[in-house]
């Protein structure tokens, strides 16, 4: 499924603006954020993070075999970068942001461009809903660190799900799959709050993922708040926080596999 460009950038517009102002405004800079990342670190990352899919959108993708590599790689950058002040990085930020979507606009029908990971081919929309996840998620980490609110508005969780999420895992699904799903053979359909449906099918070791109805039998169906799916597919909160408050919801065959999703599913 291929997302409407021109919703995509106008939601990265929106969440570039929040970051900006978040960043800029930061209190806590040093305070621990994500892993051994530091909030103003994280600025870092998302900064480098910008500049790297903007690249890609330039024809400069395939410069991962696969995933692994991903963590180390950003980790380095992040211990090489000597810029650590928040104004100049929010600048940084957005104005990476901006000259991405100029020219991600009119190049959005111009094919396929390869992605981070070499061979894989995605449309200017991933791209596009790439960056919308970067800013979204540790727009989050980074609010969450300074004891900041940051609502996730459900169309933007959406863009972010159907537009890099689920075509990220029907791309590389098999690179993703933890032990927990070794053996085991099951078909969930997640319906999206708001609109949105795909098909997740593991089969020992194997995930594929197809967007629309789902078709065929299906094991286990997902009820799911956007926000809320997005923030448990990246391990920023529990399911069980979701689940109690009616955000995620499990029905059909076999009701009770809704808790094992998480678990086959690693991060990159």
């Amino acid at each position: 499924m291929t997302v409407d460009q021109k919703d995509a950038q106008a939601a990265v517009r929106e969440m570039s603006a929040r970051v900006g102002e978040l960043v800029r405004s930061l209190r806590r800079p040093d305070v621990s954020c994500l892993g051994t990342w530091s909030v103003v670190e994280l600025a870092c990352h998302l900064s480098h993070a910008m500049d790297a899919v903007s690249a890609t959108a330039h024809g400069a993708g395939g410069f991962l075999e696969d995933l692994s590599g991903l963590a180390g790689l950003t980790s380095t950058m992040v211990a090489s970068e000597i810029e650590r002040d928040p104004v100049r990085l929010a600048d940084r930020i957005e104005a990476s942001v901006e000259a991405a979507m100029d020219w991600m606009g009119p190049a959005a029908d111009q094919g396929l461009q390869t992605w981070f990971v070499a061979g894989v081919k995605v449309p200017i929309s991933h791209l596009t809903c790439h960056i919308l996840n970067e800013l979204t998620v540790h727009g989050y980490d980074m609010a969450k660190a300074e004891g900041r609110p940051w609502p996730i508005p459900r169309h933007v969780a959406r863009l972010v799900l159907q537009g890099f999420i689920f075509p990220v895992v029907s791309h590389i699904g098999p690179q993703l799959v933890s032990e927990q799903a070794r053996g085991v053979r099951v078909t969930y359909h997640v319906h999206l709050r708001g609109g949105g449906d795909s098909t997740w099918r593991f089969d020992d070791g194997n995930l594929t993922v197809t967007q629309g109805p789902p078709t065929g039998r299906v094991d286990c169906h997902i009820s799911a708040d956007p926000e809320a799916f997005l923030l448990v597919t990246w391990g920023r909160i529990s399911q069980w926080t979701a689940i109690g408050r009616g955000r995620l919801f499990a029905y059909g065959r076999k009701p009770w596999m809704g808790l094992k999703l998480r678990s086959m599913v690693n991060n990159p």
